[in-house]
């Protein structure tokens, strides 16, 4: 499956980079599937199929899984930080990664990520979500998120980042018209990415989701199961 595209910032210092890499880890383990339970959703096993998903899955959660089909298998780690308003922001980001990996599966076409980003940040992710090969393609498989994190963000006062370790090698890309998959000719370390994103506070005092940062690969981003 390919990797994701993401909208990141224009610039990035090599500290701020270390900071994201060098960060402790504030989940009880490494980039590995172990650890924190992770919240599975199972298509098949009784989520509607529009709309989003049921009001107890969000509450139980903390974040809202999008509703994708029986042929999509998506895990997102528990991990919450004890912090209240760290917590805040990490379910506001999970709630952007899964609505933008949506977004992807419905091949650029919805929009529900628009709730979780700022203004500047909604031109930057439409925009990639216009990329030719998201708008003709979809995919199927099973994805994970998992050890997560949060810090400090080291350039804006007051901002966090939130990372987590992304896994797609259990997925295929698909032609959206005709379903059929799509073969991978990616190298099979991309399929294993630390991804960033960059949490603002606005003026009502809701987390939204500000920049994303550039992508970590595997082996640098220890993120391989």
């Amino acid at each position: 499956m390919r990797t994701r595209t993401v909208p990141a910032r224009w610039a990035l210092g090599a500290t701020l980079l270390a900071t994201v890499l060098a960060a402790p880890v504030l989940a009880t383990t490494g980039c590995s599937s172990a650890g924190p339970k992770a919240a599975t959703f199972t298509p098949a096993g009784g989520v509607a199929s529009a709309g989003t998903a049921p009001a107890s899955d969000a509450a139980s959660t903390g974040y809202v899984m999008p509703p994708f089909g029986s042929n999509v298998h998506v895990e997102m780690t528990s991990w919450l930080p004890s912090d209240a308003s760290e917590a805040q922001a990490v379910n506001t980001d999970k709630d952007y990664e899964l609505a933008y990996l949506y977004a992807e599966y419905k091949g650029g076409q919805d929009q529900a990520w628009v709730n979780y980003v700022t203004p500047v940040m909604q031109a930057a992710v439409q925009q990639s979500l216009q990329a030719s090969d998201i708008t003709t393609e979809s995919f199927v498989g099973t994805i994970e998120y998992f050890d997560m994190r949060v810090i400090p963000d080291p350039e804006v006062k007051g901002d966090l980042d939130v990372s987590t370790c992304f896994d797609n090698a259990g997925a295929s890309n698909t032609n959206l018209t005709t379903g059929k998959v799509i073969p991978d000719t990616s190298s099979p370390d991309s399929h294993y990415v630390r991804i960033s994103d960059e949490l603002r506070k606005n003026s009502a005092g809701g987390w939204q989701v500000a920049s994303s940062l550039p992508a970590v690969y595997y082996p640098q981003a220890k993120c391989k199961p």
